[in-house]
């Protein structure tokens, strides 16, 4: 007797699955990359938004034997620092200094400071000390300036010098200019950003016979 087998054969799987794309790893990658976006752009409106520049710890007073400033301490209403008075004369120069303090969780680098101020006074950064209580003294050690790295947590002298025009403009009866923020250009995670930092003290600028139109 004659036994005929018939030989196995490859299972044949239904057409809808056969015949179906593969689409997963093209999802998983649009997936991936939307996710990507979304954090990419999450982190630039971070890195725009956030104000890691702030006031610093030590303050600081006029000091120039040639001028007559009047100091006075503020603080009420939340708020604390110094006014000082000076009377403005026709291209008049003098320094004076702040602190400023990174309170981000990176390292930023301070490029510019100042501004071409107010009534024509032009405020200018000259000097600085990148690491303000190194030696002990934050009134010590101060080199002319040039762009420098600000650590987290870490704080920095500001020198500027501050030019009052020939042709000042000011009533003597009363009227004053007076600034209490300086304006600081920095860079921060590769985008430069722009900034107005209280410096503690305000400089108020009084007028007098000298400057008065």
């Amino acid at each position: 007797m004659v036994v005929r087998t018939r030989p196995p054969q490859t299972p044949v799987m239904p057409r809808s699955i056969a015949d179906a794309p593969r689409r997963w790893p093209r999802r998983l990658a649009a997936v991936a990359t939307l996710l990507a976006v979304t954090l990419i752009g999450l982190a630039v409106v971070w890195v725009v938004n956030v104000e890691p520049l702030s006031r610093g710890s030590a303050g600081f007073a006029v000091n120039d034997a040639a001028l007559r400033v009047h100091v006075r301490d503020v603080s009420a209403m939340g708020v604390s620092g110094s006014v000082q008075t000076i009377e403005a004369r026709p291209g008049m120069q003098f320094r004076y200094r702040f602190s400023v303090r990174n309170d981000g969780p990176l390292p930023l680098t301070i490029t510019d400071v100042g501004t071409g101020g107010t009534a024509g006074i032009s405020r200018r950064v000259i000097a600085a000390k990148p690491d303000l209580y190194l030696g002990g003294s934050p009134s010590r050690g101060y080199a002319p300036f040039e762009p420098f790295t600000l650590a987290p947590d870490a704080e920095a002298g500001i020198e500027m010098l501050v030019k009052v025009p020939a042709d000042i403009c000011i009533d003597g009866r009363g009227g004053a200019e007076s600034w209490y923020a300086e304006p600081i250009t920095f860079e921060f995670v590769g985008i430069v950003r722009h900034v107005e930092v209280d410096t503690g003290t305000e400089i108020r600028m009084e007028g007098t016979r000298a400057t008065t139109c």
